[in-house]
């Protein structure tokens, strides 16, 4: 078998381990390209239900205090709240209290059925149950009438997120512990989400909530920009992938052959 021309090259083994050397770093970069990429679609991407508060394989009711102080001083916090369970997608319950609590959606119905809510927690207009609540705010009513709808829509494995800024009448202090006791025999999840709560009250919860429950705090007030943060993380990722792309062009490019210089 012939071979064509070919020019003879002095130092094949120097060439040799530069070749491998080259194949490396590629595969290193091609590595964190990939990483990166990877990082950046799960950051952009990410699922949502994770931002919602709702526990994982349970059918969950929200209990949404309307009382006079949460409606209008933590409005854009529990805007943004309220949207995060939309965008979750999860079929939900809804509870409304202040002193009284009544069903406004049973158990299993499609989020987007929370939509019309979104409207009255823009900081704008009047309170449309101030004629139906009081400034007042007993947490145990919300949270007797949410249990007695997991038990009629028969499911099983229930869950209830309360959203509130926890500020209960002194009055429904005995009401409120046989509760949340009753919640600990049934083992039913529950999560607060305290808005702009006084330390003290969330304190009070955590510690009576036990292994039950769970506080997460959302400070702000009316005036927090309901917008989301600057995407740093995103943006470190994308200036790595550029950079690994330039090392890339800049140390592993072709081979060229120069002229020698003429004198």
């Amino acid at each position: 078998m012939s071979r064509g021309p070919s020019i003879p090259l002095s130092s094949v083994g120097a060439l040799s381990r530069r070749v491998r050397w080259t194949l490396v770093a590629r595969a290193v970069l091609a590595a964190c390209l990939v990483g990166a990429l990877v990082a950046t679609f799960l950051l952009t991407h990410r699922d949502k239900a994770s931002e919602s508060y709702l526990q994982a394989g349970h059918s969950p009711v929200i209990a949404l205090d309307v009382s006079w102080s949460v409606t209008f001083d933590k409005s854009k916090l529990i805007q943004r709240t309220l949207q995060g369970f939309i965008d979750s997608g999860r079929r939900i319950g809804l509870v409304l209290f202040s002193d009284v609590a009544y069903e406004a959606l049973p158990v299993g119905t499609p989020p987007d059925a929370l939509r019309p809510f979104l409207r009255f927690f823009q900081g704008r207009g009047q309170n449309p149950w101030r004629a139906t609540f009081s400034a007042g705010t007993r947490i145990s009513n919300a949270l007797e009438l949410a249990r007695g709808m997991l038990r009629k829509a028969h499911a099983d494995k229930g869950s209830v997120v309360l959203i509130s800024d926890l500020d209960d009448a002194p009055a429904d202090e005995v009401g409120l512990a046989r509760t949340l006791v009753t919640y600990q025999r049934e083992a039913i999840p529950l999560r607060m989400i305290a808005v702009d709560a006084v330390p003290q009250d969330v304190q009070f919860f955590r510690d009576a909530l036990h292994s039950v429950g769970s506080v997460t705090t959302l400070a702000g007030g009316s005036g927090s920009s309901s917008g989301p943060g600057f995407p740093t993380l995103i943006v470190v990722l994308v200036g790595l992938f550029l950079l690994t792309l330039t090392l890339n062009e800049h140390t592993l490019g072709r081979l060229t052959w120069g002229r020698g210089r003429t004198t």
